[in-house]
């Protein structure tokens, strides 16, 4: 399922006729560029729905509107934590989407580790979302592992609903294209390990700093 689109590749109308259309209405996704970038915008409820039968999905019209906003808050969660690691490994507070890709059939290597080894449930999803920095270097890319229930745990109880909504785990992380990734992820073990360590350090070089 496409996660979002260009602002010049929207085809709002039914591909076929229907008994109820959707509605037309598209949201800015969060790393919404100015005109003379990427428009990048959320898929209407209408084209949601028409991508599900261009695929052959079973498509019911009438849960279309709860699917395109569980898919829409899902997705603003994986840019949220992007940002985050930009944010706190890089002080990237604006980094922009580039490209992505929707790679439901390929299993990433720890989500391979993470079921077979660890026996998690298998993530039903993956991305990959190409990030700029604004550095002058080339885009780089992170890897979204998309799960059931929380963090790939293999009971039930993980995998009940809260609010009405389902349950889920996204794993993101830089993918392991080059040497700068490994420290990364590196370095967010330590900060998410050791969050205490992690802040006395950083507040005593903030205060050499003065």
């Amino acid at each position: 399922m496409d996660s979002f689109l260009r602002a010049d590749e929207l085809r709002p109308e039914p591909d076929a006729p229907q008994p109820s259309p959707q509605s037309t209405t598209t949201a800015k996704h969060a790393p919404h560029q100015p005109a003379s970038a990427s428009n990048w915008v959320y898929p209407s409820e209408q084209q949601f729905y028409n991508a599900m039968r261009r695929k052959g999905w079973e498509a019911h019209e009438e849960t279309i509107p709860s699917v395109v906003r569980i898919h829409n808050a899902v997705n603003e969660r994986g840019w949220s934590e992007i940002r985050r690691w930009e944010n706190e490994l890089h002080n990237c507070t604006n980094p922009r989407l580039v490209r992505f890709l929707g790679r439901p059939d390929d299993t990433s290597p720890k989500a391979w580790i993470n079921t077979n080894l660890l026996f998690y449930r298998k993530p039903f999803d993956r991305h990959d979302w190409f990030v700029d920095r604004g550095d002058g270097k080339e885009p780089r890319r992170y890897v979204i592992d998309f799960y059931d229930g929380g963090g790939g745990d293999s009971s039930d109880e993980a995998a009940k609903k809260s609010n009405g909504l389902p349950s889920m785990y996204l794993d993101v992380r830089p993918a392991l294209d080059d040497s700068d990734a490994f420290v990364d992820r590196a370095r967010m073990f330590f900060r998410e390990a050791f969050p205490g360590i992690v802040s006395a350090l950083e507040k005593g070089s903030g205060e050499q700093k003065r």
